[in-house]
Order: structure tokens, then C-alpha cells, then sequence
């Protein structure tokens, strides 16, 4: 079966990029416009009996932003153990970065220039679920 990946991003441009790549790869992604649609997305496939390996997740969101989320995520303990990459240009503090491994997360730095690191990231961190 293959991976599944959700992707939330207000930007739908650019989590269309990254969705398209990650299917070339063979994951089986999922496209959130926004933290609120991401939610409502996990309760979905949740009672569905279906869980996400891994989210990319941007921080700066007009509806439910991406700490939210990356709280949501962490403190249920059906989502507990997905993944989460945080992809955002806007939390690269060392305090951002402390806060998103705090919640178990990764950080990349640099929004624009991510779609080049997405691939070597997910194919670890999916490599670190199918092994655990």
C-alpha cells in the first residue's frame, strides 16, 4: 500500500507542485487548502478507518494556522504518531524551530526553495514509519 501524505497549504499552486511530485514517487497525497480543511480532513480518514503517514505543514494560514494544527495533530493521541514536516518561510527563529521539535515536527527553513528537499525528507521519515 502506498504512502499517505497530507499536504496543507493555503497556497494552492504550491501544494499542487508538491502533491504532483510526491505522487510521481508513488505516496498517495492529499491536498488541504487551509489548517481547518487539514482537521476536518484527519477526522475523515480517521473514521474511515485510514490514517497519514506523514504532513507537510506551512505555518502561516489565514483559517486555523499551522501551530494549531501541529497542536491538534499532537495532542490527539489518533494522530500522535504521523510525521509532520514543517514547510513555512515565516517560523525560522530558533525559538520557531525549538517549538516545532517540541511537537516531534521537522523544520525547513525556506519555503520557496522546499520542493528540493520534500522528496529526501518524506522518503526518510516514511522509511522511519514502515520500520517502527
Amino acid at each position: 500500500m502506498a504512502p499517505r501524505v497530507m499536504v496543507v497549504d493555503d497556497d494552492e499552486a504550491g501544494a499542487t507542485v508538491v502533491r504532483m511530485q510526491l505522487q510521481q514517487e508513488g505516496v498517495e497525497a492529499t491536498v488541504a487548502l487551509g489548517g481547518r480543511q487539514a482537521l476536518e480532513l484527519l477526522c475523515e480518514a480517521t473514521c474511515a478507518g485510514k490514517t497519514f503517514d506523514l504532513m507537510l505543514l506551512d505555518i502561516a494560514m489565514p483559517d486555523v494556522n499551522g501551530w494549531e494544527v501541529l497542536r491538534a495533530v499532537k495532542c490527539n493521541p489518533l494522530w500522535a504518531d504521523m510525521r509532520v514536516i514543517v514547510l513555512t518561510g515565516y517560523a525560522t527563529t530558533p525559538d520557531d524551530m525549538a517549538r516545532v521539535a517540541g511537537y516531534d515536527g521537522v523544520h525547513v527553513e525556506k519555503k520557496g526553495a522546499y520542493v528540493n528537499v520534500v522528496s529526501k525528507l518524506t522518503e526518510r521519515l516514511l522509511a522511519d514509519v514502515g520500520s517502527s
